[in-house]
């Protein structure tokens, strides 16, 4: 298993770097594909408990929100949201031996889950320093995972939220928290240029993008713990399905992106 997800984050990474690195419509499309996976496998785990979503709008829902984010075109996003829910309400009315209204909720909060979170990712990449903020947010999440991973199996102890994944520990949730914040707090002091923020300024990035990706983890793992699945599916070799890899970003991606507006705000740049 080890193995497997050193491979898959061998093959991956480059990709999404390389995908980051040339922005635009590359970009914005691996997360299109990213997030039609994203509810297609959303679609598959309530099906294993015998619910079906009506799973064409959710690709059409999900596509929708990450263009009208590359396009910034923000504005539209509730009307694009209140059609969406007027399609699915008479979706439910016109087929209410086979689809129900819980149904067609279920899918309109996968959309807003994946499409709208994993709008920010496309939002932030299309800001001024889009591409450092980008990567800033990506290995972030991935240095945090990784510390919560490894100093978790080796040390963790005391459950940290049994109810809901019994394998996470505090031991490791305090080393994923106090390592980002640690990290990124040194970086401005020993390599200021590469992270050109603060000190304070970087403990509060570090420390809100580790709660975030924690509650991001939790969301998900809530999600598989109620419908009774390991795993969201599994398309990426020892580390499960997309939104097993996504989950941690989807809620951190806000953050980050309202973090260096404000940033920006207090410098005085003009976005």
């Amino acid at each position: 298993m080890f193995y497997l997800r050193v491979i898959s984050a061998l093959i991956g990474i480059p990709i999404v770097i390389g995908a980051v690195y040339l922005g635009g419509i590359w970009y914005t499309l691996l997360l299109m594909i990213a997030v039609n996976l994203g509810i297609f496998e959303y679609y598959k785990m309530f099906k294993s408990q015998g619910f079906y979503l009506p799973i064409s709008f959710g690709f059409v829902g999900v596509t929708l929100m990450i263009w009208i984010f590359y396009l910034e075109q923000q504005q539209f996003l509730y009307a694009a949201l209140m059609i969406l829910l007027v399609l699915l309400s008479l979706h439910a009315l016109f087929y209410m031996g086979r689809f129900s209204i819980s149904e067609s909720a279920l899918l309109l909060w996968g959309i807003i889950y994946l499409g709208v979170l994993a709008g920010y990712m496309v939002s932030l990449r299309m800001l001024p320093e889009g591409t450092f903020y980008t990567y800033i947010l990506l290995f972030s999440v991935w240095i945090h995972d990784t510390l919560a991973y490894f100093i978790g199996i080796k040390w963790g102890v005391r459950k940290f939220a049994p109810l809901i994944s019994p394998n996470k520990s505090v031991e490791g949730s305090l080393a994923g928290v106090l390592g980002l914040t640690t990290i990124l707090f040194s970086m401005t002091i020993l390599w200021p240029d590469y992270l050109p923020i603060n000190p304070l300024q970087a403990a509060i990035l570090g420390l809100g993008i580790a709660i975030f990706a924690q509650l991001g983890d939790l969301l998900e793992s809530a999600l598989k713990r109620q419908l009774k699945v390991k795993d969201s599916g599994g398309l990426i070799p020892g580390h499960g399905g997309i939104l097993d890899r996504m989950d941690s970003l989807l809620l951190s991606a806000p953050f980050v992106y309202y973090f260096f507006i404000f940033i920006n705000l207090l410098k005085g740049v003009q976005l």
